[in-house]
């Protein structure tokens, strides 16, 4: 067998994570208990970000919220939202300071996956760049 001499990135690339929790209007109050549950838990330890009921949002095709978690709480917050997400799609991803590849390649789902919108992230990598960059800087 013959191997290939590649470079792996460190898991020091992640600087947190986000999910966003995906609803609709069947399942907008289970995501508005498990966000209080969430919060309740975790409290200051997480940042929840706005409810966003207008869908299409960029790439993100089904109304949302997302909520911001360091890498500690990985191993706890990610098997809590496998075991109570009832209907909902999460979508789960780390903050490595490039936005483009940590919504495509690096993404990870929760339940089913719903496809984002890729050609909305084409025409916008600078601007997911320029927020992730901004995002890793914060912390």
């Amino acid at each position: 067998m013959n191997f290939i001499h590649k470079t792996y990135r460190p898991e020091t690339d992640v600087k947190n994570y986000h999910v966003h929790l995906y609803y609709d209007g069947g399942t907008k109050l289970h995501a508005a208990n498990l966000r209080r549950e969430i919060d309740r838990r975790f409290g200051k330890q997480v940042e929840f970000g706005r409810w966003r009921d207008l869908a299409p949002q960029g790439p993100h095709p089904v109304s949302h919220f997302q909520v911001t978690f360091p890498t500690e709480l990985f191993e706890i917050l990610v098997p809590f939202l496998a075991l109570n997400r009832g209907g909902l799609h999460i979508l789960l991803h780390p903050n490595t300071g490039n936005g483009y590849e940590d919504h495509t390649t690096n993404v990870m789902w929760i339940g089913p996956s719903i496809p984002l919108a890729e050609d909305w992230m084409q025409r916008n990598q600078k601007r997911m760049q320029e927020a992730a960059e901004e995002m890793v800087a914060d912390n």
